[in-house]
């Protein structure tokens, strides 16, 4: 339980002044720290406190955390988040709230379905950093075209090393011994 208020009292000064007025007026930094580190804190809670709780954790969790960041990453809901305060902070629960389900929810559901996950977060995070960087018009109402294809630009490097991660963590899960069979 100790984890899980560290990273939660973390989550909570991340989204405080002056850490979120700075990234919020980069779209880069909203995009590449922001929604990975919120994410994060969210996982790391998680992983501290989901394992004792008896929720039964499933896919279920798993499509509601993929439709959570999804939704976030958006550009209309994006525009929305940074010029309203109280979407700010939903924004913020959503992506720390999708973080813990997916801490909670993956490991329980298989390597088949966490290289899945894996291979559809990347996939995700490049197409929209690919848009971002190539599209001559503006799609974020509330950040320039500049700032636009400079995101995109951060994002495609953060792609190369996302899939590394996850293919690093993918060989990991495949050759962990398998669990004994409990009698």
């Amino acid at each position: 339980m100790k984890g899980f208020f560290i990273f939660s009292i973390l989550t909570v000064l991340f989204s405080a002044p002056p850490i979120d007025p700075w990234i919020d007026h980069s779209m880069a930094a909203q995009m590449v720290i922001e929604i990975p580190v919120l994410i994060l804190l969210g996982w790391l809670s998680g992983s501290k406190v989901a394992p004792s709780l008896t929720i039964p954790w499933s896919a279920g969790t798993l499509v509601l955390c993929v439709g959570l960041v999804s939704f976030w990453m958006i550009p209309r809901s994006l525009d929305l988040a940074v010029s309203q305060p109280m979407v700010d902070l939903l924004m913020h629960f959503c992506l720390w709230v999708a973080g813990f389900g997916f801490a909670a929810s993956l490991p329980r559901l298989g390597v088949i379905t966490q290289t899945a996950i894996g291979i559809y977060g990347v996939a995700m995070w490049a197409t929209f950093a690919l848009v971002l960087s190539q599209t001559a018009a503006q799609i974020c109402a509330w950040f320039s075209l500049e700032q636009q294809k400079f995101a995109g630009e951060s994002m495609l490097w953060f792609a190369g090393l996302f899939l590394v991660f996850h293919l690093v963590n993918s060989i990991r899960l495949l050759v962990r011994p398998a669990d004994p069979l409990v009698e």
